[in-house]
């Protein structure tokens, strides 16, 4: 068993040690890809998947967090995910970006993502990649958790992909965690690493 660990965009493997820790305390693999964009994080996920022989943990943070619950719809191989402030419908999460007030982080980090390919940030790119659209009973075990003062990703869209996952008979949990922003800080890293340690033991490796 192995633990593919992903960053958010713009980040870096370096900035998320706070999510391959919990994961590395447990004696797993970790594989840290880089990548530029969703296209291409998307693409190095499936490829590093599909080449192994082993089954997979898949696990990130905000667009990595997306890619993670693309590849548990997705692929063969994946044991579970763990989405960590991770957008799950893309159309609408650059619909709240654009929202922002100017200048704002939202407003500032729309604009970004509308620098990258622009065929990225069409609405028939972003329904497509968007996880509640590939929702089918029978996937891996999910962890879901996110801050209530996320100011990036809006959680009433991670709580509809909850609960429209939980109607369809899967196995989901989703850790609110008071306070806590889109980047996890301080008492917030401590939560993260207990409610993944405790998700992993419980559905997707037996010790």
């Amino acid at each position: 068993m192995k633990a593919l660990v992903i960053h958010g965009f713009g980040s870096s493997p370096e900035k998320i040690n706070w999510l391959t820790g919990p994961l590395k305390s447990l004696n797993l693999e970790i594989i840290t890809p880089t990548y530029r964009d969703f296209e291409d994080g998307l693409h190095k996920i499936n490829e590093l998947i599909q080449s192994a022989n082993d089954n997979f943990i898949v696990a990130g943070h905000s667009m990595g967090g997306t890619i993670a619950l693309l590849a548990a719809s997705t692929l063969n191989k994946v044991a579970c995910a763990i989405s960590v402030s991770g957008p799950t419908d893309r159309l609408a999460q650059i619909r709240w970006l654009l929202a922002g007030e100017p200048g704002s982080i939202r407003r500032r980090t729309y604009e970004e993502l509308m620098k990258i390919d622009s065929k990225q940030v069409t609405e028939e790119f972003l329904m497509r990649t968007s996880p509640i659209n590939y929702l089918r009973p029978s996937l891996p075990p999910i962890l879901l958790i996110h801050g209530t003062n996320d100011e990036l990703v809006n959680i009433q869209q991670v709580e509809s992909y909850y609960e429209k996952a939980r109607s369809l008979g899967n196995v989901i949990e989703l850790i609110r965690i008071e306070g806590m922003s889109h980047t996890p800080r301080g008492k917030d890293i401590r939560v993260i690493a207990r409610a993944i340690e405790d998700f992993i033991h419980k559905y997707c490796i037996n010790f």
